[in-house]
Parts: C-alpha cells; sequence; structure tokens
C-alpha cells in the first residue's frame, strides 16, 4: 500500500473512532485529499442516506476540515458534504430518499424540489423556484441576473405572458437572487392626469413628446414600465399622461409651453395626401369648415355679432391641387386641428378587393321531325283541280321548294325556226328563258336541316305535282364556362366587359316615292359584363352590390338578329375568401308539335304519309358564382397577380409547343417568368447592349 493510501486509511479509522465517541445526533467529519467515493462512502455511513454515484464521479481528491471544538447534526454533515461537491464540478441530487452524484452540467435535467418555502434549509442543493414579478418587466430583470446564475448547471428564463421568472441553482444561490428580486421589485409613484389643451393639437403635442423621450441614448435604458406614456384624446382635444411625480412635472410644464396660440389668425399649409384623391377630401372638409362656421357664428351671438369673428377667425380656404395631390389650407388653429384630424382619418391606405364571378351553363337538346307535304296542280287550260298539303311545324314548306324550282326552270317559248341560207320558216322550237339559276331554291333550301328528298312532275306550265319529305334528328349539348375577373379598391365600382357591338335596326324611314330607304342602326354589347362595387366590412366580410350578364347571338329572323341573355343583379355579404351562388336556372323544357290533314292523318300506317310530326326536348341547367378575395397588403397582390400570370403564361406555352401548322419557321410568343426583371424594365443603355450582342 502506497503512502497516500496509508494515511487516508488512518484518517479514515480515526474519524470513524472519533464519531462513536459522540452522541447519534452529534457528529465530526475530517479529511484530508480523499478519494470523493470513499468520502461519499462516510458521508453515506453517517448520514444513513442511500446514494448513487454516477460512473463519470471520479479521480476527484476532497478536502473537508471541520472545527475540532463543534459538533453537527447529520443534516449539517450532508450540507457540508453537499456544498463541497459543488466547489469539486458535482452535484447531489435527492429524489426519494435516494441521492444521485452526478456532473454539474447534468443536475439540470434531473428532478428538483419546486417551490420550497425555505431555501435555506437545502444548503446547497438546487432547487426550483418560480418567482413572480410584480412591477417590472420580467424579461430585463433577466438580462441583469443572468451572471449571477451558476454557469454549468444553473439556469434562469423569463415567461412574458405571466411576467415570471423561473430559476434552477443552489439553494444558497436561489436565495441571493430571489432577495435581490424583492429589493428591485418595487412599485414607482406614477399615475395618470388628464391635461386639457386650449390652443394646441393634442395629436401634434403627443407626437413631439414622443419623438423627444426616443431622442435620447439613455432612454434605452430605462424599464419601459417606468417610462412615461402619452394617449391624445381627439374628441375632447386632451392629453393622458401617465408618469412618476417627477416626470409628470416636467411634462406638465412641456405642455404648456406648448399649448400657446399663434401669433396670427390664421395660417396656412399644404399637405401632401399618400393615398386619398386631393378633391374628394377637399369635398369633406369643405363640410366641416361650414359647421365649425356655424357654432362660432352661435357663440358669438348671431351673424350680426360675429361678422368681426368671421375677418379674424372664421375665414377658411381649402384647394385641391391635382397634380401633385395636395390640399392647400388656410384656416384659424382650432379649425386647423379639425382638419388635420380629419386628413388623418381620410388618408389611409385602403384595401383591394378582386372579384372573380363562376358562370356554368350546361345545355342538352334534342330533336326529331318527320313529315310529308304533297302538291297537286294538274297541267290543262280550263278549270283543273288543285291542291296542296303543306305544313309549317318542319320550317321549309313544299309550296317555297316548288316556288324556288320553278323560278329556277324558267318560262317557255314557242318560236319559229328559218332557214339560215333562204329566211324561209321552217318550223317551231320550244325555249326556255327567264330562270334565276336556282338562287331562288337555293335561298329557300339554305335553313333546311336534316334530310330533304323531293319528287315532282314538271309541266310546261310548272309542277303538275309533287311530295316533300323531311326528316331529321339532332342532339346538341354544350357546356359553357365563363370566369371574368376584376380588381378594384373598396367601396369603387369596377366594370368588366369582353365581348362585341352588334348593329341591331330599330327604325327606318323611306324617301320620296318610296326610295332610298334610310335605317336607323343601335349598337349593342354582346358578350359578358361584371359590374360591381364591394364594401369591406367587419370580419373581413365583403358585401357586393353586383350585375352580372351573359349575352350571346342566337340567330337572326325576318325581322332582326335575336340575342339570348342571362343577367342577375344583387346584393350579397360573402366572406373573405368565401364562394357564394349569385342565382341559376334549371329549365326541362319538351316541346311536341303534330300537324295533319283531317281524317287521311287518322289512318293508320297510310295516315303518316298526310302528317308532319316534331318533337324537341331541352334541358338547361344556368349557375353564377362569385368568389371575393380581400388584398390586404402588396405580398397578397403580388401573390395573386403572379398565380394569373404564370396561369397565362403557361397556356402561350403549351400553344408554343404545338407550334403554327402552316408557318412552322415561326414563333409562338411567349411572356418572360415573373420576377423583378419584368417589374423594372431594363434601361435603354442595357437594351442597346443586347442589341449589339445579337448582331
Amino acid at each position: 500500500m502506497s503512502t497516500t493510501g496509508k494515511m487516508l486509511a488512518l484518517t479514515l479509522a480515526a474519524s470513524s473512532l472519533l464519531l462513536t465517541s459522540y452522541t447519534a445526533n452529534a457528529e465530526r467529519l475530517n479529511v484530508r485529499d480523499a478519494d470523493i467515493r470513499e468520502v461519499v462512502e462516510t458521508v453515506a455511513r453517517i448520514t444513513g442516506k442511500t446514494m448513487i454515484v454516477d460512473q463519470r464521479v471520479k479521480g476527484q481528491k476532497v478536502t473537508i476540515i471541520t472545527a475540532g471544538n463543534q459538533d453537527y447534526t447529520k443534516e449539517q454533515i450532508y450540507n457540508i458534504f453537499v456544498s463541497s461537491l459543488q466547489m469539486n464540478g458535482f452535484q447531489a441530487v435527492e429524489t426519494d430518499g435516494v441521492v444521485k452524484i452526478i456532473q454539474d452540467q447534468r443536475a439540470r435535467y434531473e428532478s428538483s424540489p419546486v417551490n420550497v418555502t425555505n431555501p435555506k434549509k437545502y444548503g446547497d442543493q438546487y432547487i426550483t423556484q418560480v418567482i413572480p414579478v410584480q412591477n417590472v418587466n420580467a424579461q430585463q430583470i433577466m438580462n441583469v441576473l443572468r451572471p449571477l446564475v451558476s454557469p454549468q448547471s444553473g439556469h434562469l428564463f423569463a415567461v412574458q405572458g405571466t411576467n415570471t421568472l423561473i430559476l434552477h441553482d443552489s439553494a444558497s444561490n436561489v436565495r441571493r437572487i430571489v432577495e435581490i428580486i424583492e429589493r428591485t421589485d418595487k412599485a414607482n409613484d406614477e399615475e395618470i392626469e388628464v391635461i386639457p389643451l386650449q390652443h394646441a393639437s393634442a395629436g401634434e403635442v403627443v407626437r413631439i413628446l414622443e419623438s423627444l423621450n426616443r431622442a435620447g441614448p439613455q432612454q434605452q435604458q430605462i424599464n419601459e414600465v417606468q417610462m412615461p406614456r402619452f394617449v391624445a384624446d381627439e374628441r375632447t382635444n386632451s392629453i393622458l399622461l401617465s408618469a412618476g411625480d417627477k416626470q409628470r412635472v416636467r411634462l406638465r410644464a412641456l405642455i404648456n409651453s406648448l399649448d400657446r396660440p399663434l401669433n396670427t389668425a390664421g395660417n396656412t399649409k399644404t399637405v401632401f395626401l399618400k393615398y386619398a384623391k386631393a378633391e374628394d377630401v377637399a369635398e369633406v372638409l369643405s363640410g366641416i369648415g361650414e359647421i365649425k362656421q356655424k357654432e362660432e357664428q352661435a357663440q358669438s351671438g348671431g351673424p350680426a355679432a360675429a361678422v368681426g369673428a368671421r375677418a379674424s377667425r372664421s375665414l377658411y380656404s381649402i384647394q385641391a391641387h391635382e397634380e401633385n395631390n395636395a390640399l392647400v389650407l388656410t384656416a384659424p388653429p382650432d379649425i386647423m386641428r379639425e382638419f388635420d384630424s380629419v386628413i388623418r382619418s381620410l388618408d389611409i391606405r385602403r384595401k383591394q378587393v378582386h372579384v372573380e364571378a363562376i358562370i356554368v351553363e350546361i345545355s342538352d337538346t334534342k330533336a326529331k321531325e318527320l313529315g310529308i307535304q304533297w302538291l297537286f296542280s294538274p297541267a290543262g287550260s280550263g278549270t283543273q283541280p288543285a291542291g296542296i298539303i303543306n305544313f309549317g311545324n318542319t320550317g321549309t314548306t313544299i309550296g317555297e321548294v316548288a316556288g324556288g324550282a320553278i323560278a329556277a326552270r324558267g318560262t317557255e317559248e314557242q318560236v319559229f325556226t328559218r332557214d339560215p341560207q333562204t329566211g324561209v320558216i321552217t318550223g317551231t322550237e320550244t325555249v326556255r328563258s327567264g330562270g334565276d339559276n336556282g338562287s331562288t331554291l337555293a335561298q329557300v333550301l339554305g335553313g333546311l336541316q336534316g334530310l330533304g328528298l323531293g319528287v315532282a312532275r314538271m309541266s310546261s306550265s310548272g309542277v303538275s305535282w309533287g311530295a316533300f319529305i323531311k326528316a331529321l334528328e339532332g342532339v346538341t349539348d354544350s357546356n359553357t364556362l365563363a370566369r371574368p375577373s376584376v380588381t378594384t379598391l373598396d367601396n369603387v365600382e369596377a366594370v368588366f366587359k369582353a365581348g362585341q357591338e352588334i348593329p341591331i335596326i330599330t327604325g327606318s324611314t323611306l324617301g320620296n316615292n318610296n326610295a332610298n330607304p334610310f335605317q336607323q342602326v343601335d349598337r349593342k354589347d354582346v358578350g359578358v359584363m361584371l359590374k360591381l362595387t364591394p364594401q369591406i366590412n367587419e370580419g373581413n366580410y365583403v358585401r357586393l352590390d353586383i350585375e352580372q350578364e351573359v349575352s350571346s347571338i342566337a340567330g337572326s329572323t325576318a325581322v332582326d338578329v335575336v340575342t339570348n341573355k342571362r343577367e342577375v343583379k344583387t346584393s350579397v355579404l360573402v366572406p373573405d375568401g368565401g364562394l357564394v351562388v349569385l342565382g341559376g336556372l334549371i329549365d326541362d323544357d319538351i316541346q311536341e308539335s303534330s300537324q295533319k290533314v283531317p281524317i287521311l292523318g287518322d289512318i293508320p300506317i297510310l295516315g303518316h304519309a298526310f302528317k308532319s310530326q316534331r318533337t324537341q326536348k331541352v334541358k338547361r341547367n344556368l349557375m353564377v358564382f362569385i368568389h371575393p378575395t380581400v388584398l390586404k397588403d402588396d405580398k397578397e397582390l403580388r401573390e395573386l397577380s403572379s398565380a394569373k400570370y404564370s396561369y397565362i403564361r403557361a397556356q402561350q406555352i403549351e400553344q408554343a409547343n404545338r407550334g403554327i401548322s402552316l408557318m412552322p419557321e415561326e414563333d409562338a410568343h411567349v411572356l418572360p417568368t415573373y420576377d423583378e426583371a419584368l417589374v423594372l424594365p431594363p434601361s435603354f443603355e442595357e437594351y442597346l447592349e443586347k442589341e449589339a450582342e445579337g448582331q
């Protein structure tokens, strides 16, 4: 055994002998350069505590010297032992009667007593204390106390919501820090005082005082609880002052110095508006000026007594400068304060609203037609029987077809034939003349749909008899989607139109002798129209006064063109980003038409030769939706613009990839990417440089 080991053994043996000479409640502990594990074993035997030693706790020498003439209790011996551990970089953490000896840096992760009432009892053991702060800011006092916390295992942080500090450290250090907090967490003498102003504007005075408080660098070191606070009450033109006694005296004197009347009865200043329109604000200020003038006249005893007052105090002038969007104001101080307050309230950035309408129309049309028409007109002179079976529910009639055929055939004439040499009449021949080359027949059959089959026997006098059969089966499906959109300011009307103007004859006038007719033509918008006025309410709800119209050309009639029109006019309240249906139409229409010859049309099977039938079924679904989005700032506006821009650019790229079929050598135009280069166009010099590089 080494010399050191022998000395440690003798020391421990002496300590053991020394311990036996005292009562159970009086102990002494003296060790010099003893291994820490042996000291732990000795203290465990003295105190009767169960101790677990971390494997990383080893190799450290400990020296503990107690007074030779003083006895210690087991609790005092344990506290001395804990203090020696702390000095050597270790901690004793007691949980449920078991003491764990661990390194300093691991102690913060172990459980410890919380919110102890007597930290002195725990000596140098680690505890956790929750410290409420009443009068100062917990974050600020934490920054001051943090250097006092044990660097290895101590921890201090602030809870802003409750203005509370949480401290984890040795009980002795916790006791010291708590005492410092108690000495600094004192209530100040701050009170609230209302200071009415007679001449100056409360808002302007508060602005000056706040600038003055921010001006000095020493103000940054003052606790925000102790900083004086000011609030302007525009309604009573008063200042609410919250500060300590000394600060209130100084600030009250400063406010009284600022609350002085101007030397002149009126003053002039120019106000440059940031967002509002100068003409609109000028109109509002004119109304306020008239009211203030009437009030002053009433206080002066009526118009007669107020002549001098009008000359000195009630004269005001408001001029709007459109080019600079500015107001030039001339008014006495009291009216000028009113003007300033109103301008601050009106000259604010207004939100914008992007409104997208969705019009969906789905229609399904089915039609069937079948009919036979007859014409009977025997040739010959004198009275002859004639007849026609003509049905109008199939459109084109046999009478129109026969008339077109006769016009195309022309008329027959008998002319003499002569010998070309002698000029002697040799006989006669039939010659046709006056035909229109089928133009009338083509016009009649131009509106024919489906199968049109006709047979006729022509004679010199026209059509002897004829039959015309028309058969049609049609199916028409349509799916229309329109999504007009528009962006506008809050409470500003916006109109979006996409379509064309078509001419419509509204009247005609004949000239002299029914010649040179004059027609009056009006133009009508046909297409998609969106007209709305948004109003942003509380809770990000948008009130929309909206007119939505979709129109198209249906076709032409003998009179003029026919247009289809779908229109919705209403006012709705829609949440921001919501989707609301404005209106719609669900239509299911079935039409059946049958025309026949009496008696003959009722004959089974054979009767179909003497009748015409038409059946049509139309099913139409129409819905109109609205989708508003409130754009609160530039970021949301850029995101919306970028999304729309990227969509249309993707459509261009898709079309460019397909190419131009008849001009493959040509490139389709594609927008550039949405970036800062698009927002800020290049300078003219950069353009010239790029052009030079391309040559």
